[in-house]
């Protein structure tokens, strides 16, 4: 009796460890798969943004570009990468500069900003009786930064950290330069406007002498100086010259009709870029300029450490002779 009582118990213990308690087969079949592998999901690239560039400059082996919003962009390698700065503004940044160890940038509402390491970080220069003037165009020379923009002419003494009022104008750019002919050396600032307009300065103070140019009716957007003579460009093409320190101007056949907006020299050529066009000078003299390229549209170009570097709406380009260009940045 106790063996038969003994068989049953430990029947229904043994049929009880192999059922599913619910009844369920299909479940406990379930139960015995191995679980499904979960695989960590590669995280995505990040998404760089790119700005819309306007101005760009060179110096102590750096380029810094500026822009929309208050965009800095700088680069140590010749224009192959660009790393972000901070302007601390979003403010429309026109124009970039450099001297005495200072980069100086202008823009939209009298913004006014200096830099001391290379771009990275900016300061807030401030100006005597303050306005709202959108500043183009700024330039260093003989220890002063003068900034141009829509109604007056403003310089620093002390790298962009203070600024005086010089003089009411309306100009769209402005360089500095100077004439040497072995007997005489002069120094000159040298900025351009609308409807031909040409100023010129030997100190960035007064007087700011008004030039007669064959420009007129045209708006000049750009002006540079190289091989001793000052070249402004414009809409339709126009281009104009000094070889006198900006006393007198003549006409430079650029060849286009495509409008002009900056103009750098470097490596014995003048470059100029405008819109869908860069035309380069043959010659170092300032004429025979040939287009290189009618698709690509800048606003502004430099010369630094043998390197043509152009910037525009969301893209950065690099040349060595102004005829082939490579993208650096952008989308």
């Amino acid at each position: 009796m106790k063996n038969r009582l003994l068989f049953q118990i430990i029947f229904v213990f043994i049929f009880s460890s192999c059922s599913d308690f619910s009844g369920n087969e299909d479940a406990v079949e379930a139960s015995l798969k191995p679980a499904p592998v979960t695989t960590q999901q590669e995280e995505d690239t990040p998404t760089r943004t790119y700005f819309d560039m306007d101005g760009i400059t060179f110096g102590n082996n750096t380029f810094v570009a500026v822009g929309d919003g208050g965009a800095v962009l700088t680069s140590s390698d010749n224009g192959s990468s660009w790393d972000n700065g901070t302007s601390g503004t979003t403010r429309q940044l026109n124009e970039i500069a450099y001297g005495d160890s200072t980069f100086v940038a202008v823009g939209d509402r009298g913004t006014l900003l200096y830099s001391s390491d290379n771009g990275t970080t900016w300061s807030v220069g401030t100006v005597a009786n303050q306005t709202s003037t959108t500043y183009d165009g700024v330039a260093y020379g003989n220890n002063v930064f003068v900034a141009i923009g829509s109604s007056n002419v403003i310089k620093s003494t002390d790298n962009g950290s203070n600024w005086n009022f010089v003089t009411t104008a309306n100009l769209n750019d402005v360089i500095f330069g100077y004439y040497d002919n072995a007997s005489l050396v002069k120094y000159q600032f040298v900025g351009c406007g609308d409807d031909g307009a040409v100023e010129t300065s030997d100190d960035g103070s007064n007087p700011w002498g008004s030039r007669d140019t064959p420009a007129t009716g045209f708006v000049l957007n750009g002006i540079t100086y190289g091989n001793n003579r000052f070249i402004s460009v414009g809409e339709d093409g126009k281009m104009i010259k000094s070889t006198d320190n900006g006393s007198n101007w003549s006409d430079v056949n650029s060849t286009v009709s495509n409008d002009l907006n900056s103009i750098a020299y470097g490596n014995n050529k003048f470059v100029a870029v405008g819109s869908n066009i860069v035309i380069v000078s043959s010659d170092n003299e300032s004429s025979g300029y040939t287009p290189t390229n009618t698709t690509l549209t800048f606003e502004d170009v430099t010369f630094g450490n043998g390197v043509f570097v152009a910037v525009g709406y969301k893209i950065i380009y690099t040349s060595t002779d102004g005829i082939t260009w490579t993208q650096v940045y952008g989308e």
